[in-house]
């Protein structure tokens, strides 16, 4: 039997691509909108932002990686129960939240089922769009993940609205029943059908392209060569000095990765703003993060893929390290007075209340908008949201100009496993950084330097690489030095 070529098109090629675009919609809004959830936790179980900031590390560390489960589950029951499945185990993730008695039960289902069911769902539909393009793969696949940034714009502010109208615990019901909406997108991911060869007798179709290749995975992973090569493999990979390099600088960056993500609307109230603008600022960082993905996309053509990739770590760095500091900038380079404007919302409310009147027409005429925090705010979510793509855009790419194509497969799965770990420790560090500093400065600095670094890191490899080119001479000109008697005789 041999697979009929992807039709890279017809109905249900682009159904999938609906379903795949919704998917990344659903799942990475939920997941990257969810710390606007935090200060409700916050305040609902009287906890610190160190304990309440762990249920997003360990909700976005297990959905990267559960990569592995979700291969096996995808080559053993295909596109639609995989999804199926981890739809299921997401949405009970968050119902099961709305009725948690402790923070460290958050951790449980917020936390691990959550995290469990939205890493499942995120390979069978990139997996099914894959088998049914092939020309048009790179288009519909910049398609799909436009998903990812459209649905934390759309999913931010969504999630605002349903907590000032509701409960918290409702509210998470209500996300719930929008990530069980990902069942019936993946309903559309209608399996490819397969075709005997040519030379055979009739066509006939046979079921499901993913089902029958994973029957020969499992049948080569049952194989005890194939264990013990991809685990030499493995081991030459971590002592390969280009990989270890970018596996430490992926490990730095994903340290930093999550922290807007997680306390951008928490950070936002403990300057002035008040709960939307904050689930405003994540949103923007969505948004802001599609547009530039396409913009990278086309750089990365024209431009040298490292060079872009390491330039934009650095400038994504330093602009979370500034988060805070960039409306005091501003006004000093325009000039603005922001003194009253900082006593006027430092007052005691009582005497704010019976002062405005007299403190109002005094900053009409000495402030002006580089006074107000949410200016500073909004730089940065942008800045943020453009320079970080280049992590999500060419990290995979990247990789394979380093190491080789042929070597992807398992140099990627050894990088989500960095980046697993490291998405485990930043959040929580941040967090107990604020709960002993009082402020989010320090932890914002932190991450900063070590996503800055992460890009400084990489900027030695073309001169290391070339240096190592120019120390390895070629065997001829080694034959070549030698003298008769050192020469091996040829048998």
């Amino acid at each position: 039997m041999a697979a009929r070529p992807a039709p890279d098109g017809g109905f249900w090629g682009w159904m999938a691509v609906v379903a795949c675009f919704m998917g990344n919609l659903i799942g990475d809004g939920v997941m990257y909108s969810f710390g606007i959830f935090l200060p409700k936790f916050k305040e609902y179980f009287q906890c610190g932002s160190g304990e309440v900031s762990t249920i997003n590390s360990i909700q976005m560390g297990v959905t990267f990686a559960s990569g592995p489960i979700a291969s096996y589950m995808t080559n053993r029951l295909g596109w639609r129960l995989t999804t199926v499945i981890g739809s299921v185990l997401a949405s009970a993730g968050l119902c099961l939240s709305a009725v948690a008695p402790s923070v460290f039960f958050l951790y449980f289902t917020a936390g691990g089922l959550l995290g469990l069911g939205l890493g499942i769902i995120y390979l069978p539909r990139l997996d099914c769009i894959t088998q049914y393009f092939d020309k048009k793969r790179p288009f519909v696949t910049g398609i799909a993940i436009c998903g990812s940034g459209i649905g934390t714009f759309i999913m931010a502010p969504l999630t605002d609205v349903l907590l000032n109208a509701y409960d918290w615990k409702i509210c998470l019901v209500i996300l719930g029943g929008i990530c069980f909406t990902n069942c019936f997108f993946g309903l559309m991911f209608q399996p490819l059908p397969k075709y005997q060869d040519e030379d055979s007798i009739g066509c006939e179709r046979i079921g499901d392209t993913n089902s029958t290749n994973s029957e020969t995975l499992l049948k080569q992973g049952e194989n005890p060569e194939t264990h013990k090569e991809t685990f030499r493999e493995m081991i030459h990979l971590l002592r390969d000095w280009a990989f270890m390099l970018f596996a430490v600088s992926n490990f730095l960056t994903s340290l930093g990765y999550p922290i807007p993500y997680t306390f951008v609307p928490d950070n936002a109230i403990k300057l002035g703003l008040t709960e939307r603008q904050g689930s405003y600022l994540v949103g923007l960082i969505g948004i802001s993060n599609t547009i530039a993905r396409v913009l990278l996309g086309a750089l990365s053509q024209k431009l040298n893929r490292l060079f872009l990739y390491n330039t934009c770590l650095v400038i994504c760095g330093l602009t979370m390290a500034m988060s805070n500091f960039f409306q005091p900038l501003v006004a000093a380079i325009i000039g603005a007075d922001c003194t009253l404007a900082l006593v006027n919302t430092t007052l005691d409310p009582a005497l704010n209340s019976s002062l405005v009147t007299v403190i109002e027409p005094v900053l009409s005429n000495t402030t002006s908008w580089a006074c107000d925090p949410y200016v500073g705010q909004l730089i940065y979510v942008n800045c943020y949201g453009v320079t970080s793509a280049a992590y999500v855009l060419l990290t995979t790419l990247v990789l394979a100009d380093l190491l080789g194509a042929d070597k992807f497969t398992n140099s990627f799965g050894l990088l989500l496993l960095f980046q697993g770990v490291a998405t485990f420790i930043g959040p929580p560090v941040v967090g107990f950084m604020f709960d002993h500093f009082g402020t989010y400065n320090e932890g914002f600095i932190l991450m900063g330097i070590m996503i800055a670094l992460s890009g400084l890191m990489l900027y030695p490899i073309p001169c290391i690489k070339n240096m190592l080119t120019k120390g390895r001479k070629p065997v001829k000109d080694v034959e070549d030095d030698l003298s008769d008697e050192e020469r091996l005789p040829v048998i």
